[in-house]
């Protein structure tokens, strides 16, 4: 059955939110020069050796060890509350106890607003006029107004079935998608797939911050017009790709 093409509202939100914090930089050009290379963002005490990997990774001295991989951040405390669900048809859908599981948290010790984005290690951070933090990332302070992290993929894809979200054994859309109203939704044989599939992207099966986000910029997708953007996404947002990748709508 022939379906409008419709954005999903939740994901939209957040690249808007992030606009300020990812857009210019060429996506697929790796982690130096990019916004999450903090040597590259201008207001920040740049590391005397301009390594970029530093500010989240360390060879030796791990901050947090059982964090991530060679961690070299602080981990962020706050407590944000989980979304909640409107359908009574999620009801059967439930978050681990820590809606920021696995690479989420990682991401909130930038994103949160309170640990600062150039604090790493044993560097101060830079503080502001009023000797608070300076935390210029695009900041999450509510999971319950952003799409939904922390659940576990099947446990939709079973709530809602296969007319409303696509299997995680499915890549993300790579190719443009008509919006002249032809677009059926629920036929993807004449689209292009990426080789990465979504569940690759998940946490132990969990949704995550990074089973939409490429954090290191190498194999996200590159928007129609190069530099316009840059949100790290696996799928463009033109045509709402990146939604449609695992929504049917």
């Amino acid at each position: 059955m022939m379906k409008k093409l419709a954005i999903a509202v939740a994901i939209a939100s957040i690249a808007v939110t992030a606009t300020v914090a990812f857009a210019g930089v060429n996506a697929r050009t790796g982690i130096n020069g990019s916004k999450h290379d903090i040597n590259a963002v201008a207001g920040y005490d740049d590391d005397s050796l301009k390594r970029t990997c530093v500010f989240c990774h360390t060879p030796h001295n791990v901050t947090v060890q059982d964090l991530a991989p060679l961690w070299n951040r602080a981990a962020s405390a706050s407590a944000l509350p989980s979304y909640t669900w409107i359908s009574p048809a999620n009801a059967t859908i439930a978050f681990d106890a820590d809606p920021l599981i696995g690479p989420s948290r990682l991401c909130m010790s930038c994103h949160d607003g309170v640990v600062a984005v150039d604090s790493h290690g044993g560097a101060a951070p830079m503080l502001q006029g009023d000797g608070t933090v300076m935390a210029g990332a695009a900041k999450i302070s509510s999971l319950t107004i952003t799409h939904p992290i922390g659940f576990l993929y099947s446990d939709a894809y079973t709530a809602r079935g296969a007319t409303e979200l696509v299997p995680s054994t499915a890549g993300f859309i790579q190719s443009a998608i008509p919006t002249d109203g032809t677009f059926d939704t629920n036929d993807r044989s004449g689209l292009t797939l990426s080789a990465k599939k979504i569940s690759d992207t998940l946490y132990g099966g969990f949704m995550t911050c990074a089973s939409c986000h490429d954090v290191h910029n190498t194999v996200n997708a590159e928007p129609d017009t190069a530099g316009a953007y840059n949100y790290f996404l696996y799928a463009k947002q033109e045509g709402s790709a990146i939604c449609l990748s695992c929504h049917v709508k």
